[in-house]
């Protein structure tokens, strides 16, 4: 191979490598979290439960909470009106033990709404 068709290939070789390091840097931003304004509770007492989520990529998307109730399934409480990215409610305390909260950000796809993620569960006592 000569000089000058050896620089072309090397030229052309880390143009692409930059390309594709480029292309890989533009990515949707998603996010999702929940709170509680305190985790231990006396029965018949009320707790701020607080959920945000949004994903740049989607047209529209909700944000769910769901409670568990000790090692019971997993119920959801409420979703944001269309379009919302906060969820915030009181969640009653109606028996002693273990409450656990967690967010769900859900996006329309294809005209289905699907969970895109889910959060990590919060847990509550009750006493």
């Amino acid at each position: 191979m000569n000089i000058t068709l050896r620089r072309t290939v090397a030229t052309a070789a880390v143009a692409a490598g930059l390309v594709g390091i480029a292309a890989g840097t533009a990515s949707a931003k998603s996010d999702l979290s929940i709170s509680v304004s305190a985790h231990t509770r006396h029965v018949g007492q009320s707790v701020h439960v607080t959920a945000r989520g949004d994903d740049d990529a989607a047209r529209v998307t909700y944000v769910c909470i769901d409670e568990r109730i000790g090692a019971g399934a997993w119920r959801q409480l409420a979703c944001s009106p269309k379009a919302g990215r906060q969820l915030v409610l009181n969640a009653r305390a109606d028996r002693k033990g273990q409450e656990q909260f967690r967010s769900r950000l859900l996006v329309s796809r294809g005209g289905h709404l699907v969970t895109d993620r889910t959060s990590a569960p919060i847990t509550v006592t009750v006493r």
